[in-house]
Formats: structure tokens, sequence, C-alpha cells
């Protein structure tokens, strides 16, 4: 049996391909031993067919070989959750905790700004990432509207039912938060980056998180209104630690493998945490 590793990346997109202007529904990838391209196929285009955003018109899916020596094996960042009433409250305290990460209040505010205001020149949700100089709040992504799209990362085949099983006592096992731990986690890894910021687009799904290499990956289980459309993400990166060129070229280039997870924890309070923090 072929031990060989796919990477399998899968986009769809309503009104044509995205390059053409077509908005984003879907998008979604693995790293899978080749038996399991099949069903991994499979699995991806009935999940871009069946997207709550809609029913998409261009589906891409591309299946790529990865050499074993590229790729970055990795822990998985502690996982938080932080009690919050609301997405406003859960905002207060994004911002906390990005303030931990070392990040200044008025950067905190740009940030929050360019993910509330969206796509600057299409009006609608970024297809990618914004990238955040952290030091002077300017955005460093060649293409504004496409931003940056972290790729090639995916869990050991052996951990995926660990996971599951961890997730499922706390009631967090959904493709969501898997998804999110898997990109936070090879995010947090690349030199450079400070923290990342993110909530959802699914207008069903109302949580998002801050993760950093230091801090983890914090929950919040609001931070966005009930059946809003509007989701982003934003790199907050030192080009003083890493160039911005580099830093992109791994993002979305470096195969990534969580080999060890991290551990998961049962959700509490802001100074919870932050107590958890000091005694680490």
């Amino acid at each position: 049996m072929s031990q060989e590793l796919y990477s399998i990346r899968m986009r769809a997109a309503q009104g044509g391909p995205h390059e053409s202007g077509g908005r984003h529904i879907s998008g979604a990838e693995r790293i899978v031993l080749e038996e399991k391209i099949p069903v991994t196929l499979e699995k991806l285009f009935l999940r871009a067919l069946k997207h709550g955003l809609g029913r998409p018109d261009f589906i891409n899916i591309i299946i790529e070989f990865i050499s074993p020596e590229k790729i970055q094996k990795v822990t998985s960042l502690p996982v938080y959750t932080i009690r919050c009433r609301d997405y406003l409250e859960g905002r207060k305290l994004a911002r906390k905790v990005l303030e931990l990460a070392g990040i200044e209040r008025r950067l905190i505010e740009r940030g929050f700004n360019y993910l509330l205001e969206g796509c600057f020149d299409c009006g609608t949700n970024m297809r990618g990432a914004i990238l955040m100089d952290v030091n002077t709040g300017c955005r460093l992504e060649p293409d504004p509207n496409r931003g940056i799209r972290a790729s090639r990362m995916d869990y050991a085949p052996n951990l995926e039912e660990i996971l599951s099983r961890e997730l499922e006592k706390l009631g967090l096992n959904n493709d969501h938060v898997r998804e999110a731990l898997c990109l936070a986690t090879k995010v947090a890894h690349v030199p450079g980056i400070v923290a990342e910021l993110c909530w959802s687009d699914d207008p069903g799904y109302t949580a998002g998180y801050v993760a950093s290499a230091n801090l983890g990956y914090v929950r919040f289980n609001y931070l966005k209104e009930k059946d809003s459309r509007r989701g982003g993400r934003i790199f907050f990166i030192d080009p003083t630690m890493g160039k911005p060129e580099e830093i992109i070229k791994i993002l979305e280039q470096k195969p990534c493998i969580i080999s060890k997870l991290g551990p998961i924890y049962s959700e509490m309070t802001f100074d919870e945490f932050r107590k958890r923090l000091k005694e680490h």
C-alpha cells in the first residue's frame, strides 16, 4: 500500500471563477494517502455543492503530490474557549487577547476595521486573508481583492479520530473547529506571524478566534451577528521578523502536517485564560 501523500484543494464560486469576479462559496483541503483520494474527492465535491452560502456554478479541485522532505511537522496549538455573552463582548475580549500578543490598540482597531469593511473594491468578503504590518497598519497583500490563502495543511491520519474524540467531549467536534485549528497552527508556525484574527462568513456560524504561537488557538463562540455573511481573516505580521514575500510563500506553498495534538481546555473566562498563560 502506497504511503505517498497528496494535497487536494477545492474552491467553489457562484457567477463564474473567482478570477472572473465569481462570489466565493466554499473552500477546503486535505493532505491524504493515495488510496484516500477517491473518497476525499467525493466529500469535497458534495461539500461545495451543498454549502450554506449557495449552490456554486464553478468548482475547482486540484490534486498535487507532496514530496516527504518538504513537509513541516508540528504540534497543534492549545485550544481555549473564552466565555462571552454575545458578539460585542466577544470582540471586546478578542481585542484584549490581541493586546496580550503584543499588538498596539490602534493597530488592533485598524485590523478590525479592515475585516468589518470587507473587500474595498468589490464590496464583499475577500477570497483570502489580509496581511497587515503590525508596526504601521499597512496592508501588504500583492492583490487586495484576492488576499492571501494559507494552504497545504492537514492532520496526520492517525490523529483524526483522536482529535474528534477530544473535541466531542466539549461539544466542539465540527468542521469549523477542526479546520480552523489546523490552519491557525500552520500560520502560527510561520516566522514573522504575530497573530491571527478570524471569524467565519458562514451565516449559521457565529464563532471566531484569535491565534498566535505564544497564546494558542483562542475561540469565542460569538464574534459576529447571527445570519451575517460578513467574515474574514487577518494575519498580523512583523516584516522585521520575516519578509512579506517569504511569509506568503510559506503560507501558500509549504506543506504542513499536524503530527501531535496540543491540549484542549474547557470553556473559561478571560481572567482564567490570562491566569493559565502566566502559569505556563
